[in-house]
């Protein structure tokens, strides 16, 4: 039945009007966003108050939303960053789907199911959801840690592995399937070449003309054109839309223009991105949650618990620490969107009954739901495990006193040494990339393999006799929590963090930091100085303003909302800035 638009916006104020209410209040409660989003699903839903009896109809809005987010994924990244993750995506992502499947597959023949059912709920529940897990990640601004890092590289493996589960389940059931699996690979692999064929050619002149054209319309455009044309060659060879719109992030990433492009879809990414969560919402059934708490409940924790530990150990086989690897194991231990495809599939071939179909469902969205929850308790019980580990590899040898302790060896770590050698000074190094560690001890760096969270691997590089300690790595997790160890080791001891936004900077600080390095404001200070320079201002005059505004802090630049004044005038340099802890 066609809808007219008086009833479609009718439902879309509907939508916005609750989740505007959940989210506001779930806030107020410290809860995500996403919960919000997934409660107004079920209000609004068949199975809620009725409001929207069909979820198809926003569906397809929900995908666009998806499309977008995993495209601003992509634009973050590069072809270059993703080749070095390629251990985490083949060895992690395959291990984490075999673990996975093996066990619930043992698990549902256990229970009494037929062993295609069996094996169709060991796919279904070993596959993590992409859309919540990296836009949580996001929020918290976690996707370059190690466990972001970790959890991404499984979530790309198991959304590629989706087109050969498609193509099992039909056999799985007696069936014939579709296109032969050479076939589906060789249309992949024409996608593959066609998407390096743009990056390194095609979308650079593209964009560079339209760039000059100064016309943001005609920008904006062309990125849509790129993300959803990319997206939609390779729905047709078979792989997901999201899959497409990340690769089309990925062409875009290798040129100049792909922050613009982020800022061009930014909006629209919010909004659809929103629409999927209640789109997810609307798939439970919340009267058969109610008439049977236990077994939803129980079954949820179930497969959380198990993805937990099966990810958590294929991340220890693919070289991830143990702390890294238990907080990858929290993030992807949800059912993932694309099982509500394979489940639909697998009813339709009689797999799964209607009454296993509902409960499925609603195991599914709780574990979604619950998410938020894990994350936060990946963060506080990964360093519990990653404790009873071997803690470090390596020696560092000699005596050590008013030493430096170097936390990360990238362009950072290795501007210390640089620093340390040039006045004489020594130093130890930690790092937790294997490849860098063994190629830097053959050089004679003082550096050993380590988690630097734990407290054995601070002791062992002297951290109680050292002087200065500076923490250069991508975890903002892991950062928090070593400056509260190495506070707590040395109460004197001077340290200096990187971070790359104000808000977390201010929160390193009231944990023990004595100096934070904060990318955004050193970003600011060099703008600063080009237009200084731009305009002809005596070279000593710019170097005492930078100096100056170094000297007085971020507040030259930034002035949050909450500072300004009723009257509208500009607040001072010593308003304090808001207590960020709720925001970091």
């Amino acid at each position: 039945m066609e809808m007219s638009p008086e009833i479609l916006i009718g439902k879309i104020i509907v939508l916005l009007g609750l989740s505007v209410g959940l989210i506001y209040f779930g806030l107020r409660l410290k809860m995500p966003a996403i919960v919000g989003f997934l409660v107004t699903g079920i209000l609004v839903g068949p199975y809620g108050l009725g409001l929207i009896s069909d979820p198809a109809q926003v569906e397809s809005l929900s995908e666009l939303g998806v499309v977008l987010l995993l495209f601003t994924i992509g634009l973050e990244f590069s072809i270059q960053s993703l080749l070095k993750m390629k251990k985490l995506v083949l060895v992690g992502g395959s291990l984490q789907m075999l673990l996975g499947t093996a066990a619930f597959f043992a698990i549902s023949l256990a229970l009494g199911f037929p062993w295609n059912t069996a094996l169709l709920f060991g796919f279904l529940f070993s596959l993590s959801s992409t859309a919540i897990v990296l836009k949580l990640l996001q929020e918290k601004g976690e996707m370059d840690s190690a466990h972001g890092r970790g959890a991404f590289g499984v979530l790309i493996f198991q959304d590629l592995a989706v087109v050969p589960l498609v193509l099992i389940l039909p056999m799985l059931a007696g069936q014939s399937g579709g296109d032969p699996i050479y076939v589906v690979l060789g249309k992949v692999l024409a996608i593959l070449v066609i998407v390096v064929l743009m990056a390194n050619w095609v979308v650079p002149w593209v964009m560079k003309k339209i760039a000059a054209t100064k016309s943001n319309e005609l920008f904006m455009f062309a990125v849509a054109l790129i993300c959803l044309g990319t997206a939609f060659l390779t729905a047709e060879a078979g792989l997901s839309l999201a899959l497409g719109a990340f690769m089309a992030g990925l062409v875009i990433a290798g040129s100049p223009y792909a922050y613009q492009a982020i800022s061009s879809v930014m909006p629209m990414r919010d909004i659809f991105t929103s629409l999927f969560f209640v789109s997810i919402g609307m798939k439970m059934d919340i009267k058969y949650l109610v008439n049977n708490p236990f077994l939803v409940i129980g079954l949820a924790l179930g497969v959380m618990l198990f993805n937990v530990i099966t990810t958590a150990l294929a991340m220890k086989a693919a070289g991830l620490r143990g702390r890294v690897a238990i907080m990858v194991g929290f993030a992807l231990c949800q059912v993932g969107e694309f099982a509500f495809v394979l489940a639909k599939t697998g009813g339709e071939l009689k797999l799964l009954d209607e009454t296993t179909m509902i409960a499925f469902l609603n195991v599914a969205v709780l574990t979604m739901a619950m998410t938020p929850l894990a994350l936060e308790a990946g963060r506080r019980f990964g360093p519990l495990f990653g404790a009873m580990e071997k803690p470090f590899v390596g020696n560092i040898e000699g005596h050590r006193e008013n030493h430096a302790v170097v936390i990360g060896f990238g362009v950072a770590g290795q501007a210390v040494a640089r620093a340390c050698r040039l006045m004489g000074r020594q130093y130890a190094i930690i790092d937790m990339n294997p490849g860098s560690v063994q190629a830097f001890q053959a050089q004679g760096e003082p550096i050993i393999f380590g988690d630097a969270v734990n407290e054995i691997v601070l002791e062992h590089v002297g951290i109680h006799k050292a002087a200065i300690l500076v923490i250069s790595i991508p975890d903002p997790v892991a950062t928090r929590r070593i400056i509260a160890q190495a506070r707590l080791l040395s109460p004197n001891l001077y340290i200096v963090a990187r971070t790359r936004f104000l808000l977390t900077g201010e929160l390193l600080t009231r944990l023990g930091a004595n100096e934070v390095l904060t990318e955004e404001f050193e970003a600011a200070l060099a703008v600063f100085d080009s237009v200084l320079t731009f305009f002809k201002l005596d070279r000593p005059d710019i170097v005492t303003k930078v100096a100056e505004a170094r000297s007085s802090g971020p507040t030259n630049f930034h002035t949050p909302p909450e500072a300004l004044t009723k009257t509208g005038e500009e607040p001072t340099p010593s308003q304090p800035e808001p207590d960020p802890s709720s925001r970091c």
